[in-house]
């Protein structure tokens, strides 16, 4: 990545705002006057199934992004994470909710969902920087479970990852929410910012002192 590129991949269960927080970054970098291309794939969204979106942010051919492509793995769930982890670049962030919610497919074979904290592990061996945190308990916090896109979004926003301004994705979030709620929808913003900054900078620092730096 590099400071006028970012690849962002967003994974989740349908009903969970994925698509509406991929429309919402799109939105913040037009308003960023930066190049940007959306994409979705829309899966079994409508029946609670696998839905993704992404957002190539800075000049590119097209949306897609391919393995070993996302600077950022946004992930609203912990087992579409792991599903998605192939496509994390070297260098990739990956911020996962990890509050799980079964799919509509796994349910209809009668699998067992994995441990979250062995999907976790898993995320942590594979992935250079992983956030892992329950955002839902979060959205909860600030008012209601359907403000975890919000929550999501503090946390994209907190990576340090976007290459603009982070007030002009704010500013998009506010622009979808109902008056009524702005307070709620700002709450929840800044928990997820500044879990993901607090969380990077720890990981920064330990960095550090491993390696003497």
């Amino acid at each position: 990545m590099t400071m006028s590129r970012c690849n962002v991949l967003l994974a989740g269960i349908g009903g969970q705002g994925v698509l509406t927080l991929a429309r919402a970054i799109g939105t913040a970098a037009v308003a960023a006057g930066v190049p940007v291309r959306v994409g979705q794939i829309y899966g079994l969204s409508q029946r609670g199934g696998s839905v993704e979106a992404t957002v190539r942010v800075g000049v590119a051919q097209t949306a897609f992004v391919s393995a070993a492509e996302a600077d950022v793995l946004l992930a609203f769930e912990p087992l579409e994470a792991a599903r998605a982890l192939p496509r994390v670049s070297g260098d990739g962030i990956v911020l996962v909710n990890t509050r799980p919610i079964v799919p509509s497919g796994q349910t209809l074979r009668q699998s067992p969902y994995p441990d979250v904290a062995s999907i976790v592990e898993r995320l942590r061996l594979v992935a250079p920087h992983v956030v892992a945190v329950d955002a839902s308990a979060l959205a909860i916090h600030a008012a209601r479970l359907r403000l975890l896109g919000t929550v999501m979004a503090g946390l994209l926003a907190g990576s340090g990852r976007l290459p603009f301004d982070s007030e002009y994705l704010r500013s998009a979030i506010e622009g979808q929410a109902r008056s009524q709620t702005a307070d709620a929808h700002r709450v929840a913003w800044t928990l997820g910012l500044e879990v993901s900054s607090r969380a990077l900078a720890d990981a920064a620092a330990g960095s550090r002192i491993a390696t003497g730096m």
